[in-house]
């Protein structure tokens, strides 16, 4: 058994981190600290933290997992996660057959990071909204049925952990087994698989996962709004994947359209150079000649093949001569205007250009935030409605009244008005060469 390392360097026995030792490749270790952390979380979607165990089912907006809703009437991204959940249920049981820990693991950890960073991301506005019905029964019931999957599955793995969220989920309700020890291992729901919706979402955050890379090189704000991103997929099928839900990839990346183009539509330039230490052992003096050979081939054709791990072979000298893995770097550059990035099959070019409406929706967001903040600086709830004031200089004024109805949405804002004709919590804030103040005070 291998102790393991949390985050802040304490072993699982410390008291703050109930896991106890696991039987996990080290690779997978810090899963273990990723995973507690967003099980204590699960707790904060509902609207009371001060709640007793016992409280625990009621404590989630009344919700009761016998109250079912059939998968087949549930939104596309509840079927999409429960046909992950019994695909990786189905790996898992294959895998621990087979003696396969490894494998195992990886599964249950891929889909952990899915709950995380995709379903409960892209549903906090579920999970959070006022008004109850069958949408945020779906959503709550979804997630319960992940989570009761996600801990039995590692039960063999981290008894600890997996005891932990049992007694925080379905040890509550009543009629259940005292422990998750105690219950049988779940067999996969062959009416929830999905393998079509599983590829196309998968090609989706693969566009995504790009889009956020040439966003982070761009060096533009995240919540400053683009035009467009452009978008080569591999084939037609992972291009119609794209399209089907361009909506969400719009969203994730916050732009206003995403449009497909053919190949690299010259957005792309690719420098191809050498590995000196590696090819010079081999060709020596032929080594001027083959630096020059690489600078004048078909640099795209070349970046596909070494993206694919496929060698390749040019005749140089009237010789040929074959290029493997780590035989030579292909550097990339953008399009002036446009920010590219291109793997998996798939090319983005992110439109970096700006006007006038989306600098000022872009500051409209900032503002939102700022005043998210002074919310939380102010001790308010997030349920609680203010009374918001906020003045500013350069282009606040005409944001506020381009965007005042979605700033006052956002922030949950009875009344929006002039900075100094509230009293209350205040502050300032600046982006650049523009600042604003912000006053707040809780409504009625």
């Amino acid at each position: 058994m291998t102790m393991v390392e949390t985050p802040s360097g304490k072993g699982a026995g410390d008291e703050n981190f109930p896991v106890g030792s696991v039987l996990l490749p080290r690779r997978l270790r810090p899963k273990v600290a990723v995973f507690y952390a967003y099980a204590r979380a699960i707790d904060d979607i509902a609207d009371n933290p001060d709640l007793e165990p016992e409280d625990k089912v009621a404590r989630l907006d009344g919700f009761d997992p016998k109250q079912r809703i059939p998968v087949a009437e549930r939104p596309e991204i509840d079927r999409w996660v429960l046909a992950l959940a019994h695909g990786t249920l189905k790996t898992v049981t294959e895998c621990l057959d087979a003696y396969d820990a490894r494998g195992a693991g990886e599964a249950i950890e891929k889909l952990v990071d899915q709950l995380s960073n995709w379903y409960v991301r892209r549903n906090r506005r579920r999970f959070w909204k006022s008004e109850a019905g069958a949408d945020k029964q779906a959503a709550y019931l979804t997630l319960y049925e992940c989570l009761d999957m996600t801990h039995r599955m590692m039960a063999p793995f981290m008894p600890f952990l997996s005891e932990t969220v049992y007694r925080n989920l379905a040890g509550q309700v009543p009629g259940s087994p005292e422990s998750v020890h105690l219950t049988p291992w779940p067999e996969a729901d062959p009416d929830c698989l999905d393998d079509r919706l599983v590829y196309e979402m998968d090609m989706v955050q693969q566009a995504v996962a790009l889009g956020r890379t040439t966003r982070e090189e761009s060096r533009v704000r995240v919540r400053q709004p683009l035009s467009r991103l452009l978008v080569s997929a591999p084939d037609e099928r992972a291009r119609a994947a794209v399209s089907k839900h361009a909506r969400q990839v719009e969203e994730e990346l916050n732009v206003k359209a995403v449009e497909f183009i053919s190949g690299d539509s010259n957005l792309v330039s690719y420098q191809v150079k050498p590995n000196f230490p590696s090819l010079g052992k081999r060709y020596g003096k032929l080594m001027p000649a083959i630096k020059k050979a690489l600078a004048e081939a078909d640099g795209a054709w070349i970046a596909g093949e070494v993206a694919a791990d496929r060698p390749f072979t040019l005749g140089i000298e009237g010789q040929d001569v074959t290029f493997g893995p780590g035989d030579c770097q292909v550097l990339t550059g953008s399009a002036e205007g446009y920010a590219c990035a291109a793997g998996g099959g798939f090319m983005v070019a992110l439109d970096t250009g700006l006007n006038d409406e989306l600098v000022l929706e872009g500051l409209a967001r900032e503002i939102v935030r700022s005043v998210q903040d002074a919310r939380k600086s102010a001790g308010l709830d997030v349920s609680d409605r203010i009374i918001l004031g906020i003045s500013g200089t350069g282009a606040v004024p005409e944001a506020l009244r381009v965007h005042g109805e979605y700033i006052a949405a956002e922030t949950l804002a009875a009344e929006l008005a002039a900075a100094d004709a509230v009293e209350g919590w205040s502050a300032e804030r600046s982006l650049e060469d523009t600042s604003w103040n912000i006053t707040l005070a809780r409504a009625g």
